[in-house]
Order: C-alpha cells, then sequence, then structure tokens
C-alpha cells in the first residue's frame, strides 16, 4: 500500500479519477476511472494509452511511428504481457478492447520553411461541412495562438484529422533529446478514430480483438489517411499571387467571372479563411455561387503563396500523401526574401 501511494495520484481534472505513472517510461499512461450510468450505479475502468512504439522500443524518441508489419503486433502483445505480468493489471492484451486509435505517417523536407508555409495555407482551407474545427488550448494564450499556428485540427463524430509541424511542436515542449536526429521539417499527419468509429471497423469485419483490429488498420493506414485528408482538402495546388491572376486570365472564363477569382484571391492574401473571404465578398455584392468550383476547373487553389515566399508553385496535400514512396516531391526553391 505504501509503494502504491508513490505511483498513483488524483487526476486534478476530475476528483473521481487516478493515474498511475508507474508504467510511464514505457510508453503507457494509466487512468483509473469511476463512472455512473444513467441510473447512477458507479462502474470503474482501467483506461491504458499506449504509445506501441516506445513500449516495444524505449530509445525510438518522439519523432518515430510504429512500423507496419506483422512483427510489430507480435512484439507488442510480448512486450505488454511482459510489462505486466507481475502487476496488479491484467497482461493479456487481448481481453481489452480499442477506445482510440491514431493512425500516423511523418512527412520530412530538407527545409522547415516549405512545410510551414503549407500548414498556413491549410489553415486558411475552408472547414469542410459537417466537421468542426478545434484549437490548441492552454491558460498562456500567446503560448496557444502560437502555437496553432502549426496546428490543424478538424474532426466530425468520433474521427478527427490532426496535422502539425512535429519540429515545432517537439521544441515548444521540450521533447528533443539527444536521440532524436531531427531533420528540418516534418509535417505529422494523424486520424484519429474514437470508440464509435471503432465499433463500426469491429462489426463491418466481424472481431473486436484489440490486435486483429490494430494489424487490419495498420494494413490500411495509408488508404485510410489519403482518403479523410482528400475529404478535407481539395487536389488543388498552390501557387504564387502573380501565378494565380495569370491562370485566370488565360482561362476561358467570362470576364466578370475572372474579376470575381482576383478578387478572390486578393483578399485572401489579407484575411485568414476562405469563409471570411466569402463572406466579406457577399457583403460587398460581389457574386460567389459555383466560384471555388471554377478554381477546382482550373486545378489551381484560391489560396495564393504568402508573398515574397521562394517557390511559385505547392503540391497540394493529398499529392504529397499519394506519392509518398513512389516518387520524390518537389518543392523548387530559388531564394527567401530578406526581412
Amino acid at each position: 500500500m505504501v509503494a502504491a501511494q508513490h505511483i498513483i495520484y488524483p487526476d486534478n481534472q476530475c476528483n473521481r479519477h487516478h493515474i498511475c505513472k508507474k508504467y510511464k517510461d514505457a510508453g503507457i499512461r494509466i487512468r483509473l476511472e469511476k463512472v455512473a450510468d444513467s441510473k447512477d450505479h458507479p462502474k470503474h475502468f482501467v483506461r491504458m494509452i499506449v504509445n506501441p512504439r516506445e513500449l516495444i522500443y524505449p530509445q525510438s524518441g518522439y519523432l518515430g511511428i510504429l512500423p507496419p508489419e506483422e512483427g510489430s503486433i507480435e512484439l507488442l502483445e510480448k512486450t505488454f504481457q511482459h510489462l505486466f505480468r507481475k502487476s496488479p493489471f491484467e497482461k493479456d492484451i487481448h481481453k481489452y478492447y480499442l477506445s482510440r486509435v491514431d493512425l500516423c505517417t511523418n512527412i520530412r523536407c530538407d527545409n522547415k520553411k516549405v512545410f510551414r508555409e503549407l500548414v498556413r495555407l491549410l489553415r486558411k482551407t475552408a472547414t469542410p461541412k459537417k466537421y468542426e474545427r478545434k484549437f490548441y488550448q492552454h491558460k498562456d494564450k500567446k503560448k496557444a495562438n502560437r502555437y496553432n499556428k502549426h496546428y490543424i485540427r478538424i474532426g466530425c463524430d468520433s474521427q478527427e484529422l490532426v496535422i502539425y509541424d512535429k519540429t515545432y511542436q517537439m521544441n515548444e515542449n521540450d521533447l528533443v533529446v539527444a536521440y532524436d536526429n531531427l531533420p528540418a521539417g516534418v509535417l505529422r499527419i494523424e486520424v484519429r478514430y474514437g470508440r464509435d468509429k471503432l465499433r463500426h471497423i469491429e462489426k463491418q469485419y466481424n472481431t473486436d480483438d484489440p490486435l486483429d483490429l490494430l494489424w487490419l488498420l495498420m494494413q490500411e493506414s495509408k488508404p485510410r489517411i489519403c482518403k479523410l485528408v482528400e475529404k478535407c482538402y481539395p487536389d488543388l495546388e498552390y501557387r504564387s499571387y502573380e501565378a494565380c491572376l495569370d491562370a485566370i486570365e488565360h482561362s476561358r472564363f467570362s470576364g466578370q467571372t475572372q474579376s470575381n477569382m482576383r478578387t478572390l484571391v486578393t483578399q485572401m492574401q489579407r484575411k485568414q479563411t476562405i469563409d471570411a473571404v466569402l463572406g466579406w465578398m457577399e457583403d460587398h455584392g460581389i457574386q460567389t455561387d459555383g466560384l471555388l468550383q471554377k478554381f477546382s476547373k482550373l486545378g489551381v487553389s484560391p489560396i495564393p503563396l504568402r508573398q515574397g515566399y521562394a517557390a511559385e508553385r505547392m503540391p497540394s496535400l493529398p499529392e504529397i500523401l499519394q506519392t509518398i514512396g513512389e516518387k520524390p516531391v518537389r518543392v523548387a526553391l530559388s531564394w527567401w526574401k530578406r526581412k
């Protein structure tokens, strides 16, 4: 009982829950939860948040992702069983169920400014219907505002897409350690499935075994990530302001349509989101119906690269993801504007 007092603490956010920190270094956080049902009958749960790569490879660092190989599942089962063999917690991982799974990929780049510009462009994109933009919260509002410039999170029901500058996050939270050999830029993309989404997958494949589901999701990770990204972000390349105007000028659209498209591109340099620009245009009596579809026909995003950016073109996020592992994605950088 004395030993338990040193590893189990009350949860500051909920006095009915406790936190066990004994297995933190193995990549596992444990919450002991007490919840009441509709009839006010208390139920108790053991909730584990597992970083499988950190559990299997303790010196892997924060940047790594579990390899999508069958051997990873076997190692996860064996390591989990060994860790809890003499503990009060159930050592058989098959007796647990999944309440959340994060499918992740890292995209690396030799120049951190490329991904910081891409995140800026993605932040300006309209949030899809039925989805909600969520923001990083912190008691220090300035820190939260800085963080949200490098972080995008949108969700619908129990499914979320999270995109952020991983190197910025690691530096901001002091997560960089000696064995993290960081490249200049890393863009982390995560698809997060909550319990309702996972329950749907369990019914679809007729299994609720956690390892079977993990192996299934690992094999389908890339198409699942690509599918949600394509749903949230159009496959339109980004161009410089001048290149956008040139594409509009050489299109077959009518003179008035071209004028409205130029206004949209120009206002995107000044406002934070497409929705804000469309609202401004409607307030000024400028026709916006079907305007975004015109840009889709051109294959060009109405959101221009920032003035002074060292490239005239940036591929869309769907294009970047689809080409991972097949061919290098090229962003031709020429010069950086000096301040």
